[in-house]
């Protein structure tokens, strides 16, 4: 999701974000003064592409502030649809709806874009159109081409050739791509690149000196090895992510980066871990940034299982699922329906074969998407039933069939625990 404008990153260089934001704010309102005509129209257009980076950084992707901004943004390009203006403008109604949704939108709008940047061929806009559609492809739950899109990205993405052309207050678009390639990578099964990916999106960040961009990608970082099941890693990501921003006043990150703190904490044990993870929560819903939270919720259910909070956990799932299905975010979906699973099948011996169901659609899903991971996960809770079930031979032909498929064998939670049950299952038999 990168952010910002190529133009406008020199103009006020020596202020913090938030005198950024006021400067452009008296700026607009001084412009009431002038008549109307083409040159005021042309200047207002240009403060409000200048004031929409550190407006996103302060306020959220998603506030009705950042709605306001480009679309009236977006009005004024159209007299010149061919300009980077009109592009940049495009760009923020697209971020605005890929973080509130709904995603269908947002989704209509990365095509502008990309179709925009191609028949213009300016290759750094490029890189912004392939990563924004890549990145609506992965919540969509359109796995395969949303990697297609971000190595699109990522190959016309030169660090060196970019470094000079961050911008500030934003997050830089190759990097982005790395981030929501791994996460691509993980769910597609293809474990190798994961953590090379993160590793290397830290590093271009750290050397770009640029907090915004820094903030978002240890916040998404620690995303991704929550997935891992990395306490460790996640909570030294989320540890700096929330120290930056909370000096910059990064409103969405910190409330990413709480949340994942929270699991962390709660994987540990400690009593505040879930209070964490839901004041993260509570956080991202005040900004109106309802991406990502079919994961969080996820990951609250997870742990209320966990703890045989089971009708909590139930809650927490079909409040994802609602999501789900109002915003488009599909990517968690097969993740959604296998903790339900285990959440009734824990709940009573009565719920065995609405639980089956669950797994069933789990698989479903998850193999429709291409998702092995996710995939891996289901079958798992299948075999695990059907073992119990007397059907030990079934259950291994269900986990085996998933199993060979995952590309990458190291230390993952997910393939040890797979394997694990793969072993006792050919000891049943």
């Amino acid at each position: 999701m990168p952010i910002g404008t190529l133009r406008h990153n020199e103009m006020l260089p020596d202020l913090p974000i938030s005198k950024h934001s006021v400067t452009f704010d008296r700026a607009l309102y001084m412009l009431k003064d002038l008549p109307g005509g083409p040159e005021r129209d042309h200047l207002e257009l240009d403060l409000l592409i200048a004031r929409g980076a550190p407006l996103q950084s302060l306020k959220g992707y998603a506030s009705d502030d950042i709605e306001h901004n480009y679309s009236r943004a977006r009005t004024l390009s159209q007299e010149n649809p061919s300009s980077e203006q009109y592009f940049l403008s495009l760009w923020g109604v697209w971020v605005f709806h890929l973080v509130r949704g709904p995603l269908a939108k947002a989704c209509d709008l990365a095509a502008g874009l990309l179709s925009w940047a191609t028949h213009q061929g300016n290759p750094d806009l490029l890189i912004r159109a392939h990563e924004s559609v890549g990145s609506t492809y992965l919540f969509l739950g359109r796995f395969q081409e949303a990697k297609t899109h971000l190595l699109s990205a990522k190959s016309l993405c030169d660090p060196q050739r970019h470094h000079s052309q961050a911008l500030p207050y934003t997050q830089d678009p190759g990097i982005t791509a790395r981030i929501m390639l791994a996460r691509v990578f993980w769910l597609l099964g293809e474990l190798d690149q994961v953590e090379v990916l993160v590793a290397e999106a830290i590093a271009m960040a750290r050397e770009l000196e640029h907090p915004f961009t820094m903030a978002f990608t240890l916040a998404t970082a620690s995303w991704i090895y929550s997935t891992l099941r990395n306490v460790q890693r996640t909570l030294l990501l989320t540890e700096e992510a929330i120290e930056l921003s909370t000096k910059y006043s990064f409103e969405v990150p910190l409330a990413w980066a709480t949340s994942f703190q929270g699991w962390a904490l709660a994987e540990q044990g400690r009593e505040n871990g879930i209070e964490r993870l839901v004041e993260g929560l509570s956080a991202a819903q005040r900004a109106k940034a309802s991406l990502n939270h079919t994961y969080t919720l996820a990951l609250l259910a997870e742990n209320h299982l966990r703890n045989r909070q089971l009708t909590d956990g139930l809650l927490a799932i079909q409040q994802a699922q609602d999501l789900a299905a109002t915003q488009g975010e599909l990517c968690w979906q097969a993740e959604l329906f296998r903790l339900k699973g285990e959440l009734l099948l824990a709940q009573s011996d009565q719920s065995i074969g609405a639980a089956e169901q669950c797994f069933s659609e789990a698989l479903t899903i998850a193999q429709n998407q291409h998702a092995k991971m996710l995939e891996l996960r289901a079958a798992v809770s299948m075999a695990k039933l059907l073992r119990k079930q007397g059907k030990s031979d079934t259950a291994r032909d269900i986990l085996a069939s998933v199993h060979c498929k995952i590309s990458g064998q190291g230390p993952n939670p997910d393939l040890i625990e797979a394997q694990h049950v793969l072993e006792q299952l050919n000891v049943a038999s």
